[in-house]
């Protein structure tokens, strides 16, 4: 297992629970499939990731972030833009054309108001990590112990 070999504890011990489990026939053929520990965000056991390296991640697709509609002026916004797209033809496909334009924009729009949030999450995870690492030995104050809990550990 990556990233550590404990993914359960009580805030007083840890323990090994839970594997994936795959038959030799399996292993053969995804030789390259690794286990990795991710850090514990609303549970007491750490989720594990079933990873494989250099396979095709397919097409990337759009997410929205429901932290948009708690920002002020999103919703307004997002009727301006849909005004402004203007594309003829029978209703499905004036929708679908508007709902690109509309793509582009709510992800440029993203970026410039919060920043790249990708990015923060995965600065927050390794993070969290981190101090899930300094929780196992023993080695968490209790500040950070209190930090480590609004975090979602």
């Amino acid at each position: 297992m990556v990233d550590g070999d404990f993914i359960w504890s009580n805030g007083r011990a840890w323990s090994r629970l839970d594997r994936f489990l795959v038959s030799a026939s399996w292993e053969v053929c995804f030789p390259d499939v690794r286990q990795k520990r991710l850090p514990r965000l609303c549970s007491d056991h750490c989720p594990i990731m079933l990873e494989s390296g250099g396979t095709f991640r397919g097409l990337q697709y759009f997410k929205f972030e429901n932290m948009w509609l708690e920002a002020e002026g999103f919703v307004d916004r997002v009727r301006m833009w849909w005004s402004l797209y203007g594309f003829s033809g029978t209703p499905s496909f004036a929708l679908a054309a508007k709902v690109k334009p509309l793509k582009t924009d709510s992800k440029k729009w993203n970026v410039e108001e919060f920043g790249n949030a990708e990015n923060k999450r995965k600065l927050l995870m390794q993070q969290l990590q981190s101090l899930e690492e300094r929780e196992l030995l023993g080695d968490l104050s209790g500040e950070e112990l209190k930090r480590k809990k609004s975090a979602g550990g």
